[in-house]
């Protein structure tokens, strides 16, 4: 015998309860009792026949308060307000559980993580680094309790590194809404497509830079699918087979010392004439990259001498003030023509003119302010656009100068230049900027030299 205080308490899904009511119980010779509902199934009587009704009026109602506790969180999310557990580096505002605030002791570890994989450090790397001194994994830090606890527990996973240089909460924006259930019935969730998640902005002081942030980024689908070897090669995740866009990887050192280049896809799949080889020795191939980078930017350098020595007529402040000026004038415009709307209302009121002549008169004042407004939109893109040239010329010559002054340079800035290089299987090698006046440059294809290749490699 099963007993409940009322239907709803069996069960608000109208098929679940359902079943057992119809079929389950009377197979195994339960009897039900709802006892507000007066339902009892030893008996044959009408409220055992209206039941099926108010299983589907129970499954409603919580249809319907599904909807308003999830309208509730929305509302909160698109404000704004964090609802999940604080994440690593952070804790909740004692003053308000919505609120983050950071975790001093944490966010010198992400700190750490951010800084260490920027100057060319791998995720495992820096795991190992993490384990090796002993520092807590977040969840050993946040004392959350775990299952059965494998012979690794304690240790910094990949995966986690890799997840908090991946993490946008970082930089001070809250994303939220990233899955959701299928079914208020049902448990699972699935994935959101990332132009449906809930993201706003500068909601918590940040830990890492958005700049800093967008180079992890940049480098985690650099590196994405790339073989992790024990050596970190400076062109390591930045090299493509031109023909099957695969990554090339870069072998250990032979008994010679000699280091090799092979497309990846044709090592595995090369017994299905899939691809070529397009070996080429490492070693002669960073050497003269290296070489053409800096012809790269000495010409750019020089180049840019010429065009600041032509600049004599229009100067980027004048161009910039003559752009503000217009702004200004489409404003004063759009103020004069809404006056004109409003008088003309007046007289329309008054009688002064007819419906007619408002209408007419209205509709053409309305498209010219339309136009006046197109026309803001477009300086204003412009305004924005010079701004934003600037600032990007100025991060350019920075790493420029930083390049040609360094003896050894870094993962960390050929990163900055460069965001792909394609092999050919004859050895060209066609190179991808980040920065398009490097791009338009007439250095930006190299062909390496074929004999140099050859010899190495015989």
């Amino acid at each position: 015998m099963v007993v409940t205080k009322d239907l709803s308490r069996l069960g608000r899904n109208y098929v679940q309860s359902g079943l057992y009511i119809e079929t389950y119980f009377p197979e195994h010779e339960v009897r039900f009792v709802a006892i507000l509902d007066n339902i009892d199934t030893a008996y044959d009587t009408s409220n055992n026949d209206i039941a099926p009704f108010k299983s589907i009026l129970n499954e409603m109602y919580a249809k319907d308060t599904s909807k308003k506790i999830n309208s509730v969180l929305q509302s909160k999310r698109s404000l704004g307000q964090y609802l999940g557990t604080a994440p690593y580096g952070y804790k909740k505002d004692p003053q308000n559980k919505y609120h983050l605030i950071i975790d001093e002791e944490a966010s010198n570890v992400v700190k750490l993580i951010y800084e260490k994989y920027l100057a060319g450090f791998g995720t495992m790397q820096i795991a190992d680094y993490l384990s090796k001194n002993k520092i807590p994994i977040p969840s050993d830090y946040n004392k959350k309790k775990r299952g059965v606890k494998s012979i690794n527990y304690g240790l910094w996973q990949q995966s986690t590194v890799r997840f908090i240089l991946s993490n946008e909460i970082y930089t001070g924006t809250v994303i939220q809404g990233k899955r959701k259930k299928v079914s208020f019935k049902s448990k699972k969730f699935i994935n959101l497509p990332e132009e449906d998640w809930i993201k706003v902005e500068n909601m918590h002081e940040a830990i890492i830079s958005k700049e800093d942030f967008e180079r992890a980024k940049r480098i985690i689908n650099a590196t994405k699918g790339s073989r992790v070897v024990q050596n970190d090669y400076l062109f390591k995740g930045l090299l493509r087979c031109y023909d099957c866009k695969g990554y090339i990887g870069i072998r250990s050192a032979d008994k010679n010392g000699n280091i090799y280049g092979r497309c990846q896809r044709y090592g595995r799949f090369g017994k299905f004439d899939v691809c070529s080889p397009h070996n080429f020795n490492y070693q002669v191939f960073e050497e003269q990259m290296l070489e053409v980078l800096r012809q790269i930017c000495k010409k750019y350098t020089n180049r840019k001498k010429l065009q600041q020595i032509a600049k004599s007529t229009e100067t980027e402040q004048s161009k910039e003030f003559n752009i503000k000026n217009q702004l200004q004038a489409c404003k004063q415009s759009i103020e004069s023509e809404t006056k004109k709307l409003d008088l003309m209302y007046d007289d329309r009121l008054a009688g002064i003119i007819s419906i007619d002549e408002y209408i007419k008169n209205a509709n053409r004042i309305k498209e010219l302010i339309k136009s006046y407004e197109e026309n803001i939109k477009a300086l204003e893109k412009e305004l924005s656009g010079e701004k934003c040239k600037d600032d990007t010329d100025d991060k350019l010559d920075n790493l420029i100068t930083e390049f040609l002054n360094m003896e050894n340079p870094t993962k960390e800035i050929i990163r900055e230049f460069i965001e792909k290089i394609e092999i050919h299987s004859d050895k060209q090698v066609d190179i991808y900027f980040n920065f398009k006046p490097l791009q338009e440059m007439d250095l930006n294809k190299f062909v390496c030299a074929k004999k140099k290749y050859e010899n190495k490699i015989a």
